[in-house]
């Protein structure tokens, strides 16, 4: 989709969010840090549910962890990018997030832990860099 002349695309001023991780407790966490910074947001714990959403939901960006079983972060990143979706992809994992950013080519990536004012900031700049 293209970018409003507001800046936001299809004239939302919400950015809609993924984010796709299997930990429970760390899904809740990042939806109060994202809506508290005025983000829309849809969780999934499985990573093929998410794949099968978006194309109805064309989220601005997807937050994506790389361990989860099942489909994993990388094949995630993959079959996304084989659907042609260009959404921004932000990695956050404890495991490899450097080298899977640079592997797959993902738009940005934060290491576990991470601090939740980074973690906003570093998803505002990749929408900024890389509106769809």
């Amino acid at each position: 989709m293209s970018a409003g002349s507001n800046g936001t695309r299809d004239g939302r001023l919400t950015k809609h969010l993924f984010i796709v991780d299997d930990d429970m407790a760390l899904l809740r966490l990042l939806r109060l840090i994202f809506e508290d910074a005025g983000y829309s947001i849809r969780t999934y714990a499985d990573a093929r549910a998410a794949l099968g959403d978006i194309d109805k939901e064309d989220p601005d960006a997807v937050v994506l962890d790389l361990e989860m079983p099942g489909m994993n972060g990388r094949e995630f990143y993959r079959a996304l990018r084989q659907q042609g979706s260009d959404t921004p992809v932000l990695i956050l994992s404890a495991y490899g997030a450097r080298a899977a950013h640079t592997e797959l080519g993902a738009q940005g990536y934060l290491d576990k832990p991470f601090d939740p004012d980074q973690l906003v900031e570093t998803l505002k700049q990749l929408i900024e860099k890389n509106p769809t």
